[in-house]
């Protein structure tokens, strides 16, 4: 009898057991799809706050950079002022968002006329830039670089940068196709990025400068962020010392481009103290003579001992306290307007 209640007891064990593994799976089953649905959400959000912060970033780099261009006399790439995106900027995974986001009103037809996954667009036309002047719109659609259409886009545009005179697109605005030619100049062209993170910092490498999405959202002037560019910039200028940046490596959507070593003789580039301290001079001398007026730049380091209130009288590694910078900007603010003046 002792036996038929184990039994009894083993089936119904064993029945609830199956019934809960397939609750389970079911369970994850309904969570897996559901994950990969937010995953394109959130890479959707991601995407076009990158856009978002490149285009305001951009819109400030360009008169600095343009303003600067004797600082790098060394530079033989010519500038147009204008800001791209490309399907090839992004994982073959997020193709889709790219379409969604930035090709979504384009005619079908024309993929398959230029034998193209997705179009370029451009996401931003600087103030008094070639582009500018030529009419380029932000939103325009590439659909040919120099009379080709725009695969591998950014090695055609290097090129072109490199060893064209001008610069030609055929774009699609509306429904209408227009032709633009462009004459390219000289700027002290290192490419200012945006790099996702959630601390405040900027970061410089030789070729690029990137700017932290917290940083951005930290800033509340274009002047505040106007001098971070500057500082990051007088980096590339006074400490690396070479230059091999151009607007076709310019990634304004590229959530997985980071700051690196890019060629050996960088290895020796080490930031110290009186670095950081000749940087956040240049780094004012460039944007003042952008046209950026600087006032009130130290709120933003006053916002940022919010997050290390140690910086705000102590020196760290290579950095000197917050209150010291602060004070230095007001110093050297005071001395480029008495100059200006004179």
């Amino acid at each position: 009898m002792h036996y038929k209640i184990y039994i009894f007891i083993f089936l119904t064990f064993t029945l609830l057991v199956s019934c809960s593994t397939n609750v389970n799976k079911s369970f994850d089953r309904e969570i897996s799809i559901a994950e990969k649905k937010e995953i394109l959400v959130q890479k959707k959000i991601l995407i076009n706050e990158m856009a978002k912060a490149s285009i305001k970033i951009h819109k400030i780099t360009w008169p600095i950079l343009l303003s600067n261009k004797q600082k790098c006399k060394d530079n033989k790439k010519k500038s147009y002022g204008s800001l791209f995106a490309d399907v090839n900027d992004l994982p073959k995974e997020d193709k889709k968002i790219f379409l969604t986001l930035f090709n979504s009103n384009i005619d079908p037809r024309y993929f398959n006329k230029y034998q193209v996954d997705g179009f370029p667009i451009i996401l931003s036309v600087a103030k008094d830039s070639p582009a500018h002047n030529a009419g380029l719109l932000k939103n325009d659609i590439i659909l040919e670089i120099n009379e080709t259409n725009t695969q591998k886009f950014r090695k055609k545009l290097l090129f072109v940068l490199e060893s064209e005179k001008n610069l030609k697109f055929k774009i699609l605005r509306g429904k209408k196709e227009i032709k633009v030619n462009m004459t390219g100049i000289q700027s002290c062209s290192y490419n200012v990025q945006v790099l996702p993170s959630g601390f405040p910092n900027a970061f410089a490498d030789g070729e690029k400068v990137f700017i932290t999405m917290a940083a951005i959202k930290l800033a509340q002037t274009k002047d505040e962020l106007a001098f971070l560019i500057g500082h990051e910039l007088a980096h590339n200028i006074l400490h690396y010392k070479n230059f091999d940046a151009s607007e076709a490596n310019l990634l304004a959507i590229d959530y997985l481009d980071k700051p690196k070593i890019r060629q050996l003789k960088s290895i020796l580039v080490w930031s110290n103290e009186s670095r950081e301290i000749e940087a956040d001079i240049e780094g004012m001398y460039l944007a003042f003579k952008a046209g950026f007026s600087l006032e009130n730049v130290n709120d933003y380091w006053r916002r940022l001992s919010i997050f290390n209130p140690e910086m705000i009288k102590k020196s760290i590694n290579i950095y000197k306290s917050n209150a010291y910078r602060a004070a230095l900007i007001n110093k050297t603010l005071k001395k480029l307007k008495e100059k200006d003046n004179e």
